[in-house]
C-alpha cells in the first residue's frame, strides 16, 4: 500500500500507533515553501500523544502561511464561528489563550528524517512544524518539540475561505 493509502486508511480508523505515522509520514513526498502559503484547516492524526485531544478542546482551527517570514502558528475558532490567530507560548506554557499580533512563526526548508521539506520553525519555542504531502490540499505535518520523547501528527487542509476575526 502506498503512503497516500496508508494515510487515509490511518485516518478512516480514528487513531494509528507512532511508528505507523512516521512511516507513513517518511514515505510522503516532500512539500515546497510556496505550496504552505494559505490557510490550512487543522485535524488531529491521533497516535496516543499527551496532546491528542488538547487542540480539538480549545477549538483549534489551523494555520496560516503569509509569506516566508509571517506565519500564523496557531488558529482558533470563537464561539461566534470567526478565526483568530493566537499567541503559542502562553498554550505551550499551559496558559489561557492570548491573541497574536503579527505572525510567530517563519517557514523554512528543513531536513528532517532523510527528506528536506517545508517547515514551519516557531520564534519564541523550541518546536518545528515539519510537513509532507497526501496530495494538493491535505498535508501530513509532524511536530518536534524539543525533549518530546515522540512526535506530535496532525493534518492541514487548504481552505479558499475563512472566517472573519
Amino acid at each position: 500500500m502506498d503512503a497516500a493509502a496508508e494515510f487515509w486508511a490511518a485516518r478512516k480508523q480514528g487513531e494509528t500507533d507512532v511508528h505507523t505515522a512516521c512511516r507513513i509520514f517518511e514515505k510522503l513526498e516532500a512539500v515546497a515553501l510556496e505550496e504552505l502559503l494559505g490557510t490550512w484547516e487543522g485535524h488531529e492524526f491521533r497516535t496516543g500523544h499527551p496532546l491528542d485531544g488538547v487542540l480539538k478542546k480549545l477549538n483549534w482551527y489551523g494555520k496560516a502561511f503569509h509569506d516566508a517570514e509571517n506565519v500564523d502558528p496557531l488558529l482558533f475558532k470563537g464561539p461566534n464561528g470567526n478565526v483568530f490567530a493566537v499567541d503559542p507560548v502562553p498554550i505551550m506554557d499551559m496558559r489561557k489563550l492570548v491573541k497574536a499580533k503579527g505572525g510567530k512563526a517563519r517557514m523554512r526548508r528543513v531536513e528532517h528524517r532523510g527528506k528536506s521539506s517545508a517547515a514551519m520553525v516557531y520564534d519564541h519555542l523550541p518546536i518545528i512544524d515539519h510537513f509532507r504531502k497526501v496530495d494538493q490540499k491535505v498535508l501530513l505535518g509532524m511536530m518536534d518539540h524539543k525533549g518530546d520523547k515522540e512526535p506530535y501528527f496532525f493534518i492541514l487542509e487548504k481552505v479558499e475561505t475563512v472566517p472573519e476575526a
